[in-house]
């Protein structure tokens, strides 16, 4: 920790005397406005680590799937086991998360869009419907409830008045085909976007296939200029194949293998989903605001798997509400912050035996029904060039399973109240001048099991499992100057009843309660300039830097016999790098060029075995075509090294099954053409 600090006050001294150096005092670099904290203000005055993915950055990658895309920035690795099954980390929060997206909080265009059990279907979106994401690092409790790996706010609804018609066509490896079709309609009051979108592949490996449909309606009624009113409804149709975990020795012999059983048994998700919702936004005056989201989802879920087979009806109704009131003080800048949250489920889980990737007799028959709550107020008090944020909330959690068939034993209801957990923030910064800013804070977190955790695959209630719960330090730099844009953080997170996972015999992913863990880590963000020139045949230079070191260990773990104490936790890397080079050439070509390290990674408790570390090289290009056409031509190449690694590595697996390999070399061709 002291070479941290060392570091960090270190560079604070260069950056003030670049700060003097300066002659503008206006970035030429974008600052954007994001939720985080406070709403409607820059990124670079929040006192708390945030990333944040621009459309037109992630257009600059693969529009096959985000993954690369977020993998460039801070303290986020987004994992893909199979295609479009996702696994996202925040600061190593994927210990307890072997498949979906657990212990982060997702909201969509505003909308509560994590499940109530806590579990978030990413492949529910398209990269038309992820255009920007603000991601904030760390337990963010005092405001959003569960999850100490963070917050990610994702929104698609243009911010800037786009073309009525815009049409999307590519191709490439693995008979990959996308297309989509989108556009935005201005009629008096009414802001209208539609997104249409197919995309199919047969996948890098055997039993990979994948075909996902994409309808998307937003619509934006603007009453008057305090009044606004948003309405979304979001339609998938999912099916993806799942080639399973493979052993070191097939992962060398031959990485496209998929595990044995897993096409016999047509191991596969196949689920169809809407998703709408209502939000409402109002200003009262000057000094007093509310927004109020509210959104339902249905779901049809089937999973055939080679143990079981597993069919799921969802049911879910979110509501959130937010007052935001500024005192307008003369010499005080004080603004309150209060509101709810709630989620309640229905949900009908039934699971069978499999034969031959047929559904079976009937094992259990369970209904579920989730109620989760969260009641927060958080203060922000500005005096000069100090801000002192103080944030508290309150959660309640309740599960209620009735199985009200069991072929193996009589049927039971079982009901779990969660305790009352109270999280505080306590956040401090000071802006030494309008590029330069330090913060600290102090965060309580929490993250109570997923209803995959309590009731597990194959049907078996998990009645002791607790909440995670943290306390997580925070030091952090952000300069934004007219060149350069550096977001610095440092931290230390001490947790307790660490959620892991382990495997039965039978394949059947389970969960415990691991003591307390130690988590010491800096993360880097670099945004630099280095060139700008509209008329040359060179006309800019950019490039975009990442880097963390982790330092994790368990402090208190023990597994029967074993002690794991002072072990670095399954599944966290302890250096990741990333580099972004963007160059613009003769206003028509873009060049981007993406380079990622990452340092070996444990996948046993006892640290005994590991992912080799690897390295990729990416390159994608974009030609404006010459003329009135509105065209663009655009390609790319994914592991132009041809690089053998896995992508989503199954932890403590049982039978050795831990890697999911990722693809090798591969391209992608394309045109998008708008009116």
């Amino acid at each position: 920790m002291y070479k941290f600090l060392v570091v960090f006050f270190c560079f604070f001294s260069l950056s003030s005397e670049t700060i003097a150096q300066e002659i503008k005092n206006d970035s030429i670099l974008k600052v954007v406005t994001v939720t985080g904290f406070s709403k409607g203000e820059k990124i670079n005055k929040q006192s708390a680590p945030i990333a944040y993915l621009s459309p037109e950055e992630l257009n600059s990658f693969s529009p096959n799937d985000p993954v690369m895309a977020w993998n460039t920035l801070p303290g986020v690795n987004l994992e893909q086991r199979a295609v479009a099954s996702y696994r996202v980390s925040i600061r190593g929060s994927s210990i307890r998360s072997p498949f979906g997206v657990r212990d982060v909080k997702v909201y969509w265009n505003g909308l509560p869009f994590t499940e109530a059990n806590g579990s978030t279907a990413l492949n529910l979106l398209s990269n038309s419907q992820m255009q920007e994401l603000e991601v904030v690092k760390g337990p963010a409790g005092s405001l959003y409830g569960a999850g100490l790996g963070g917050v990610m706010q994702i929104n698609n609804f243009p911010s800037q008045k786009e073309s009525p018609v815009q049409v999307h066509l590519s191709g490439g490896s693995f008979n990959q085909f996308n297309l989509g079709v989108k556009g935005q309609v201005e009629h008096d009051k009414w802001n209208t976007f539609y997104a249409i979108d197919h995309q199919q592949n047969d996948g890098y490996r055997d039993h990979n296939s994948l075909n996902r449909q994409n309808y998307q309606l937003s619509s934006r009624y603007q009453v008057n200029e305090n009044h606004q009113l948003d309405f979304h409804v979001l339609y998938n149709d999912l099916f993806y194949e799942i080639p399973g975990g493979l052993t070191a020795e097939q992962f060398a012999a031959d990485p496209t293998q998929a595990r044995s059983g897993s096409a016999p048994q047509n191991s596969s998700i196949d689920q169809k989903t809407v998703f709408y919702g209502l939000g409402y936004t109002s200003f009262f005056g000057e000094n007093l605001s509310q927004s109020t989201h509210i959104a339902g989802t249905y779901t049809q879920f089937e999973n055939p798997f080679i143990l079981d087979y597993k069919e799921d009806q969802n049911r879910e109704v979110a509501l959130r509400h937010q007052w935001t009131y500024d005192m307008g003080l003369e010499s005080i800048d004080w603004q309150w912050d209060a509101g709810l949250e709630w989620q309640y489920a229905n949900n009908a889980a039934n699971n069978y035996g499999n034969v031959n990737g047929k559904k079976d007799s009937i094992r259990f028959a369970d209904e579920l029904n989730i109620d989760r709550k969260l009641f927060f107020l958080q203060t922000q008090i500005g005096l000069e060039n100090w801000q002192l944020t103080l944030g508290l909330s309150s959660n309640l959690l309740n599960y209620t399973v009735n199985r009200k068939v069991n072929a193996f034993a009589e049927p039971f209801e079982f009901n779990r109240n969660f305790d009352n957990e109270v999280i505080p923030r306590v956040a401090v910064k000071y802006q030494w001048t309008s590029q330069n800013m330090t913060f600290a804070s102090l965060s309580e977190g929490f993250s109570s099991p997923t209803l995959d955790e309590i009731r597990t695959n194959e049907g078996s209630i998990n009645r002791n499992l607790q909440a995670e719960k943290g306390r997580t330090y925070e030091l952090g730099h952000k300069y934004y100057g007219s060149r350069i844009q550096l977001d610095a953080t440092f931290f230390y997170s001490s947790l307790r009843e660490t959620i892991t996972t382990y495997t039965n015999p039978d394949g059947v992913v389970l969960f415990q309660n691991a003591g307390a863990t130690n988590q010491l880590g800096t993360e880097w963000g670099l945004n630099v300039n280095w060139y700008e020139n509209e008329k040359g045949i060179l006309n800019n230079i950019n490039s975009r830097t990442s880097y963390n070191f982790y330092e994790f260990t368990f402090n208190d773990y023990q597994k029967e016999e074993e002690d794991f104490s002072g072990n670095l936790l399954t599944g966290v890397p302890q250096h990741t790098f990333n580099h972004v080079l963007n160059l613009s050439i003769a206003n028509k070509v873009s060049l981007n060029l993406h380079y990622r390290y990452v340092s070996e990674t444990p996948l046993t408790d006892d640290n005994v075995i590991v992912a080799d570390p690897y390295h990729l090289l990416n390159a994608n290009i974009d030609f404006k075509v010459p003329g009135s056409l509105k065209l663009n031509l655009f390609g790319g190449i994914e592991n132009i090294f041809n690089t053998t690694y896995s992508l989503g590595n199954d932890l403590n697996a049982f039978g050795g099954r831990f890697f999911q390999p990722a693809p090798g070399r591969n391209f992608h061709l394309g045109a998008k053409w708008s009116l």
